[in-house]
């Protein structure tokens, strides 16, 4: 059959393809999941050797994620102060449609789940180095007021995004930008006839094996016939931002929008010079993780095949040797029987080698920041001074909280533009607290800016409370029934009963005392 002509964006994609496997991203991304879920014996001839997994990766992995998180993002529109000609009309209208959108943003996040999209794209930035966040209009979602529909946002893995310039990580100064994604072939077809694209040309969309670039080894296990489907964005002349949605040969359907952003937004867990991508803190961690497993393998090995003592016997006078209990073994010497056998004992390993198996894991976890204390592995003697060195050794996270805080600046704005092009007014939005009604006429798009606040510690904040709380109750400035009415929920089982108890509205049965006892 002879072949169509390629698409642009096929061959685009095939260059950005090409420079991903320069710099091994494929590679790395692969290998970096497949040890990080604890795959770490793959491909390896282990010449007999126990195959054991000490998931140290995951681990640290699991820690940097969760000390990331723990800190609630919040995200506000702020007024950049634009002068109006009627300030004070004008001012009051813009702070009542500030606070709305506010409102609006705040049940939007929960409403999408935000939370859990954010844990996920900084799983992807363990991975990979880069945390990436792809904003569309999902038509099937429940209305966003009087409009059909909502925003969605999802993650996307950094080996689905390519750039026109990929020494650059500027997302929203490149040319163009494509991801790619898979989907079955028939619902790319009924995608094609539904934007009015003949039988014949929505028929050339075919499936293909073109999986082995996916992130992640699982990616090559497919059920039902996919293909590759690829979204470029671009700008045109007016600087609107445009888009097609493509396969191999045939370019399904071509949308020019109103926004001039980009709806992608991107971190790095760690910046890497003149790259579109950043570097894992994992990948730095593989060999280590490598040397601790191939350690302890030996180990068992050496104490599997040592562990026991041996008998050695002399067989010009004992033939054979029983150990059954009781029988009797006969000698046929007839003189003297000391040195007829003897025991081997147990074997014995190098001084220092587990040392310096526990050295290597003790100082791997010193480096990425995951020491004892903050894993919860040190004696709790202090716990005013555990919390300070907890705050301490994360400080070199810093760095990656301020990347996520400048991508979710970056993601609220998109998500500013998105609703200005599809529903610029909304006269009801459940938030919660009731409807709203949000006309966005009256921001103009340079009156507003964004700030991205990390509030208190999740994890320190329980823990200071109840410190707090237990000062108090000690220092008779606050009842036992204070006390229990300001513990948060889930740390006391039967929470009411004592409550009850304390304020004297429950007699205690089992013991036939008073209320207060």
């Amino acid at each position: 059959m002879k072949h169509q002509k390629l698409t642009t964006a096929w061959k685009q994609y095939e260059e950005g393809r090409a420079y991903k496997r320069t710099v091994g991203l494929y590679r790395r991304v692969d290998e970096n999941e497949r040890f990080y879920r604890g795959d770490q014996w793959k491909g390896v001839d282990a010449g007999g050797l126990p195959t054991p997994v000490f998931n140290l990766i995951k681990r640290i992995g699991s820690y940097l994620i969760s000390a990331v998180l723990s800190y609630k993002l919040t995200v506000r529109y702020d007024d950049t102060g634009i002068p109006y000609a009627d300030p004070s009309d004008a001012t009051r209208k813009r702070e009542e449609t500030l606070e709305t959108l506010n409102r609006v943003t705040a049940c939007r996040w929960k409403q999408s789940g935000m939370d859990t999209v954010l844990r996920r794209a900084l799983y992807d930035a363990i991975l990979s180095g880069d945390g990436i966040f792809y904003c569309c209009f999902d038509p099937t979602l429940p209305g966003a007021g009087d409009f059909a529909g909502d925003i969605r946002t999802t993650t996307l893995d950094s080996v689905n995004l390519f750039a026109a310039d990929m020494n650059s990580d500027d997302i929203q100064h490149q040319e163009w930008l494509i991801l790619s994604g898979r989907a079955s072939v028939d619902m790319l077809r009924r995608e094609a006839a539904a934007a009015g694209l003949p039988a014949d040309s929505a028929d050339r969309i075919r499936p293909d094996r073109d999986y082995d670039d996916g992130a992640g080894d699982f990616a090559s296990y497919e059920t039902g016939d996919k293909a590759t489907y690829l979204i470029r964005f671009w700008r045109d002349e007016g600087g609107f931002v445009c888009w097609e949605k493509c396969t191999r040969e045939v370019v399904i359907r071509t949308v020019r929008t109103g926004m001039r952003r980009y709806p992608i937004a991107m971190f790095h867990w760690d910046v890497v010079k003149n790259s579109f991508h950043g570097s894992s803190p994992i990948t730095e961690l593989i060999q280590n993780q490598k040397y601790v497993n191939k350690a302890y393998a030996m180990v068992m090995k050496h104490m599997v095949d040592t562990a026991f003592s041996k008998v050695i016997y002399d067989k010009r006078l004992i033939p054979e040797w029983t150990n059954e209990v009781g029988e009797a073994i006969g000698v046929l010497s007839g003189g003297d029987v000391s040195n007829v056998a003897t025991t081997l004992g147990v074997g014995e390993m190098q001084d220092g080698y587990r040392e310096l198996i526990d050295s290597v894991i003790e100082n791997t976890k010193e480096l990425t920041g995951a020491t004892e204390i903050v894993l919860g592995e040190a004696d709790p003697n202090n716990t005013s001074a555990i919390i300070a060195l907890r705050e301490m050794a994360e400080v070199p996270l810093d760095q990656v909280r301020a990347n996520i805080n400048a991508c979710m600046e970056e993601l609220a704005l998109i998500w500013l533009e998105m609703m200005r092009e599809y529903f610029p007014s909304i006269r009801s939005y459940a938030d919660g607290e009731g409807a709203v009604c949000l006309d966005l006429s009256v921001l103009p798009a340079d009156s507003v800016s964004v700030r991205v606040d990390g509030g208190a510690s999740r994890r320190f904040s329980q823990s200071m409370l109840l410190s707090t709380l237990q000062s108090l109750l000690d220092a008779g400035h606050i009842t036992f029934a204070e006390y229990l009415e300001r513990l948060p929920e889930g740390i006391l089982t039967d929470k009411d009963k004592l409550l009850a108890r304390a304020r004297g509205e429950l007699v205690g049965s089992d013991e036939g005392g008073d209320a207060n006892g």
